[in-house]
């Protein structure tokens, strides 16, 4: 009964069940970012000042250059394909980059670049496969194929799969939260933020929007290995 009240709150796949009979203008499908990793604010010690010249591209101190990692095999460890029996998810994974952007107020803050289609993204500074440390994947929940439409409704102990070009992995959903994000303060973005920061043990998080009818909330899956 309290779906029909606030239907935002109801399962992707229960409220595509009953959608035409809603009275409601359906999926807002805004392209906003998944993660965000606000700049901090300048101090009164540093004023901004109008740029001559094109600012200088700057990375968070946790992003890793390619010219500082060191990998034999070009594309071992990183995921190429996510399956999750539990939702009938199987999609492909590419690789994806974080992209400076400029806000209403003139403040610069980093986002990470979705994948327009059915497939997931994976942080290329995040974590390979097999290794310590957070693999970080994001996808879309209401456009571009609904990679991750469904993604709400895993529970703890689902099994998620992913796959590199030799091997597969296996982990099972240990946490499950949803977040808000939409016109929170800088200090909520940046809390949220943390759950895509890198990690001392070995796991997968997966990032996308929530409720199915906005984009107001980040839902956040995190899995890890058994042995872990």
């Amino acid at each position: 009964a309290i779906w029909v009240l606030a239907p935002a709150m109801m399962p992707a796949s229960v409220y595509r069940m009953i959608e035409p009979y809603l009275p409601q203008e359906g999926p807002i499908p805004t392209r906003m970012a998944l993660a965000v990793v606000p700049d901090i604010p300048p101090t009164a010690e540093s004023p901004v000042l109008l740029s001559e010249t094109p600012n200088e591209e700057i990375y968070p101190d946790y992003f890793v250059s390619a010219a500082d990692a060191v990998v034999t095999d070009p594309l071992a460890g990183q995921p190429l394909r996510i399956v999750i029996p539990s939702i009938d998810l199987d999609a492909g994974i590419v690789s994806v980059n974080l992209e400076q952007m400029t806000g209403d107020d003139g403040e610069s803050y980093y986002q990470w670049q979705v994948p327009a289609g059915f497939l997931a993204g994976w942080h290329s500074n995040s974590a390979r496969l097999g290794v310590n440390g957070n693999t970080v994947l994001n996808g879309h929940h209401n456009i571009y194929g609904e990679v991750f439409g469904s993604l709400v409704d895993l529970e703890e102990g689902d099994e998620i799969t992913l796959y590199d070009k030799n091997q597969a992995y296996t982990y099972h959903v240990t946490t499950k939260e949803i977040l808000p994000e939409r016109g929170e303060p800088l200090e909520v973005r940046l809390e949220n933020a943390k759950w895509i920061e890198p990690t001392a043990d070995e796991r997968i998080t997966l990032i996308t929007c929530w409720p199915y009818t906005s984009n107001s909330h980040r839902l956040v899956i995190v899995a890890q290995p058994d042995h872990s």
